[in-house]
């Protein structure tokens, strides 16, 4: 049996809410997990599911980990637990050395589910529960099912069958359908209080030494985002970015080429530092007689660099390029041409260093 790891703190009073719910009698059939990501609503969504099939749920509501539920849950064989998610794009069978060509061509359909997909998960559903104690359907994320595979779900959300809990998982609940986001109930898991994620940064051994305090805000609050850029070489790819776009900031350089220098899988990530680059930038605009040690930057490392940067700047130039910046993250996953989006932002970034 494969034992899981301790609820995220911070997930504790989402789990409260479901298990008054849940005592209550007045639990949906259909939940809506959402925030930003890094928070942990997959564990959230799975630990809700677990709990929901577990035949002795411990005083708290949660799942007992050691019942005839909870044993094949925890091994991922539940009969009464089905699970959907994008078709896995980086299976290394004996396909994966398939020209790169062809390999581009399906990387956008891989991320998607479609709607035979949640068809099939709609149907298995409506049997009967193999252990007589409800059944539970997860999709996640929810916001890559096709329109066609969206109005699939549509009629099992509209008459769910008796005893079922549908858990849909999104980042970006937007993109989901009214339709569907109407026939569930929300539950948008928040940004935990500083001090609790500084707290359960500092106890995790994956930091190595490095800040708390430093990973958070680069990660805006979002512990498990945090986590993932404490890594060496996330952070070393961080700095030579930003020392990429001060360049261009300062001396010029080649929008063109550093645009096409770039893993364009990594473009949210290297969008989302530019826009704490620019919000540092207006900051110190902002506050130009207050020193840049008191202002609680968010690249305190760059700080040096960053305040006389910003004392030169066009200040209308600099909210038009961070309304730019907006927009183009927005779009980034858009199929249009996003190489031309990126080259477009970097050279703005050039004419803002004039």
């Amino acid at each position: 049996m494969t034992m899981h790891s301790p609820l995220y703190p911070w997930l504790h009073g989402e789990f409260a809410r479901f298990h008054a719910l849940q005592s209550q009698g007045r639990m949906p059939h259909a939940l809506l997990i959402s925030g930003e990501p890094g928070l942990g609503q997959s564990q959230l969504a799975m630990r809700l599911a677990q709990a929901t099939l577990c035949y002795h749920p411990l005083e708290d509501g949660q799942a007992c980990g050691q019942c005839g539920s909870c044993h094949p849950f925890l091994a991922g064989a539940h009969p009464d637990f089905s699970l959907l998610s994008p078709k896995d794009k980086d299976s290394k069978d004996d396909d994966a050395a398939k020209d790169k060509k062809d390999s581009k061509a399906t990387d956008k359909k891989d991320k998607d589910i479609k709607i035979n997909a949640v068809r099939e998960f709609c149907a298995g559903l409506y049997l009967s529960s193999s252990f007589q104690h409800g059944k539970v359907g997860v999709i996640e994320p929810a916001d890559v099912m096709t329109p066609a595979a969206a109005n699939s779900l549509l009629k099992t959300l509209e008459e769910p069958p008796a005893g079922t809990l549908i858990i849909l998982v999104s980042s970006q609940p937007a993109r989901l359908p009214i339709t569907i986001r109407s026939r569930c109930q929300r539950w948008l898991v928040p940004i935990p209080e500083r001090a609790a994620a500084l707290a359960w940064l500092a106890q995790q051994p994956q930091l190595a030494g490095e800040d708390p305090a430093r990973v958070l805000d680069l990660a805006e609050g979002r512990p498990l985002a945090a986590l993932e850029l404490a890594e060496p070489e996330r952070l070393a790819q961080r700095s030579r970015w930003l020392e990429s776009l001060l360049h261009l900031l300062r001396a010029g350089g080649n929008p063109l080429a550093l645009a096409a220098s770039q893993d364009k899988t990594e473009w949210p990530q290297l969008l989302h530092w530019v826009r704490l680059l620019l919000v540092d930038l207006i900051r110190l605009q902002g506050a130009a007689h207050t020193p840049a040690a008191a202002m609680n930057l968010v690249n305190r490392d760059f700080a040096d660099v960053l305040a006389p940067l910003a004392a030169r700047l066009n200040a209308r130039e600099l909210f038009g390029l961070y309304d730019y910046l907006l927009e183009l993250s927005r779009l980034i996953n858009h199929p249009l041409n996003r190489e031309l989006l990126m080259e477009e932002l970097l050279i703005r970034f050039q004419r803002l260093g004039g």
